[in-house]
């Protein structure tokens, strides 16, 4: 009699490592320190140029006062 082959077989067979998809970025010890008048001056010039749209400052802004 032939043997059937089954999903399941494979499983027990050949079992997969289960990856994890999340990884922690980095630790930085030494951050790098940024002067925030120049950051600013950076994205207004940004906007200036058209690099930054109105809705990517907006954006950024929402983003920090979830820091604060």
């Amino acid at each position: 009699m032939r043997k059937i082959s089954t999903l399941s077989a494979g499983y027990k067979s050949h079992p997969s490592e289960v990856k994890s998809s999340y990884s922690k970025p980095p630790i930085v010890k030494d951050p790098t320190k940024i002067d925030p008048i120049d950051f600013s001056k950076k994205i207004k010039q940004w906007h200036t140029d058209g690099n930054l749209t109105t809705e990517g400052v907006n954006y950024i802004i929402s983003q920090l006062q979830t820091i604060v």
